[in-house]
């Protein structure tokens, strides 16, 4: 009994084996077809080609390349901080306002900051819906003195794409065409 036990092992071991044997060549598909018959490729053959893949993929020292994971994160993050940085900023003048010992022509210009801000802060949200509706999605646009930088998760864009972008730049932020700088986030294909 114990013979056939340790017979029938064997052979379930083989094939299981054998089975992830083909499993894996089948799953890796590193297979060459040559006339009728298929024949895996050799060790050197795929180092060759492998070398060959990593010269091709080689990007600018200090390029940044992110994959479409994390650019969603990175614009989340980015949207975040700039949120963080606008409340930090309103917080700050909602405070000068509300000190009794300022000068009036402070708060008065505190007010106006606070109302720049708000303004600015709008066009942003408006600006990036818009961009998200043109299917620009993940897009981030920052004004900061009268400039807007708009990024984009598009690795590249047409003229048309480039003219969608401005125009609805210009309409929601009433800036210039000059003190747009549209920039693509970079990201893997």
């Amino acid at each position: 009994m114990k013979k056939i036990f340790k017979k029938n092992q064997m052979i379930i071991t083989t094939l299981a084996v054998i089975i992830a044997v083909v499993g894996y060549v089948n799953y890796s598909g590193k297979y060459n077809k040559s006339s009728s018959k298929t024949k895996t490729k050799t060790v050197a053959n795929t180092a060759k080609e492998t070398a060959g893949q990593v010269k091709d993929d080689i990007t600018d020292v200090g390029e940044a390349v992110l994959t479409n994971a994390q650019v969603s994160n990175y614009v989340a993050k980015a949207k975040l901080e700039r949120e963080q940085t606008h409340s930090k900023a309103k917080d700050t003048l909602e405070e000068v306002i509300k000190d009794k010992t300022v000068k009036d022509s402070v708060k008065q210009d505190a007010i106006d900051k606070l109302s720049s801000l708000s303004e600015q802060m709008e066009m942003e949200t408006a600006a990036e819906n818009l961009l998200g509706a043109k299917g620009f999605l993940n897009s981030i646009v920052t004004i900061t003195n009268q400039k807007v930088d708009v990024l984009v998760n598009k690795k590249d864009l047409s003229k048309v794409e480039r003219s969608q972008i401005e125009d609805i730049v210009i309409r929601k932020t009433g800036c210039k065409l000059d003190d747009i700088v549209i920039t693509s986030i970079k990201t893997q294909d």
